[in-house]
């Protein structure tokens, strides 16, 4: 399935972002459903500080197997907490600059998006720096039809 991606990158700095994630190792589709499920558990109401979800993945080119693969679910904050709920750490994501697309429609694309923002990247003559990319769900998936979903892919450059 070709994804339904924005076809040229837009290029974006970001502002620091405070956060509070959870986090797991290993392959990401394993890693994040149990990201998520574990942080629902810590999560039970809304957080008042709470402006949006995303995920932050990185893959580790010194580490081999599945632990070079690190996943966080994500609470994006308006601020940080002085009191983050127990079983979540909390820190601010550092401004950067990123090659920001557009992913529209279900997040089963997502496996075949990368290869082609991958490709893209090259294509653009943009180089990726070691730091975590960003998924942000820019809409809601219990209450969005899955045709409708859009999620802003964030891939860290130099």
């Amino acid at each position: 399935m070709k994804p339904n991606l924005s076809p040229v990158p837009e290029i974006v700095t970001t502002k620091p972002m405070p956060i509070l994630y959870l986090q797991k190792t290993g392959p990401f589709m394993k890693t994040a459903p149990a990201a998520w499920q574990d942080f629902g558990r810590f999560v039970k109401d809304p957080l008042p500080a709470a402006e949006y979800k995303l995920s932050l993945h990185h893959v580790d080119k010194i580490k081999t197997g599945d632990d070079a693969f690190t996943y966080q679910a994500v609470i994006a904050l308006k601020s940080a907490t002085a009191h983050p709920p127990a079983g979540l750490q909390q820190r601010t994501v550092e401004s950067g600059k990123y090659a920001r697309f557009i992913l529209s429609g279900s997040y089963a694309q997502l496996p075949e998006a990368y290869p082609a923002i991958y490709a893209l990247l090259e294509k653009h003559s943009l180089k990726m720096r070691n730091d975590f990319s960003i998924e942000k769900y820019l809409n809601d998936y219990a209450t969005t039809e899955e045709g409708s979903l859009k999620t802003e892919i964030l891939i860290p450059i130099e």
